[in-house]
């Protein structure tokens, strides 16, 4: 909020109490939720796994525990993002949050509850299934959704050529167009979208013809 007051001072979208409710109770009692959902699904399958590989996930580096928390997280979001766009029964819980037309960090969490779950469980179920230290996984939680409220912020900042491996607020702001809904649909890694051809680059964005969202 003061980074859109300082860098867009009268330009800057003031936040709607609408939003500040989704925020507030999402990232509160909607993160509980879904924690209590992610254990229970992950004390239930963790059983049909071997103890040895348990035991060696859990031998690993805390550093190495993040990043394959994070890869798993960000390859389901990627995933299931762009499966939102394309199949009609996720969307219709999806538009809820593409009913964004101003960007504004308040707005972040303007999401259905069932596209809620839907993303932040899936992300983080696997990585709870295979053993993976539970302060990497919380760390990686605060990580993102703190990542997601800057993405969405009113501020144009891009991180030149690295936002092909992580997402900037410009580059997030080209999937909330009419024209890029179709691309940019990765949440931190970017890099995820340069592998599935659905980039679109926020210098090009205005260059690309109208489409339109396909819902079948």
């Amino acid at each position: 909020w003061p980074l859109e007051e300082i860098f867009e001072g009268e330009k800057a979208t003031r936040p709607k109490f609408k939003d500040l409710a989704y925020l507030w109770f999402y990232q509160s009692y909607g993160l509980w939720l879904a924690a209590g959902i992610v254990y229970e699904f992950a004390f239930l399958l963790r059983q049909f796994l071997p103890t040895q590989w348990l035991s060696f996930v859990q031998h690993q580096p805390f550093w190495l525990q993040a990043g394959a928390a994070l890869l798993i997280a960000e390859v389901w979001v990627y995933l299931a993002h762009r499966l939102s766009h394309r199949w009609s029964f996720l969307w219709r819980f999806h538009r809820v949050h593409h009913a964004v037309t101003e960007m504004t960090w308040s707005a972040s969490s303007r999401q259905h509850p069932v596209d809620f779950l839907f993303i932040i469980v899936g992300a983080n179920l696997p990585a709870m299934i295979l053993g993976i230290d539970l302060r990497s996984i919380a760390a990686l939680l605060v990580f993102e959704r703190l990542y997601t409220v800057l993405l969405h912020s009113n501020l144009r900042l891009d991180w030149g050529w690295f936002t092909g491996i992580f997402a900037s607020p410009s580059l997030h702001r080209v999937h909330h167009t009419p024209s890029g809904n179709d691309k940019n649909y990765a949440g931190i890694l970017s890099l995820l979208d340069v592998l599935g051809s659905t980039y679109q680059s926020p210098a090009h964005a205005g260059r690309r013809p109208q489409a339109r969202m396909e819902k079948q």
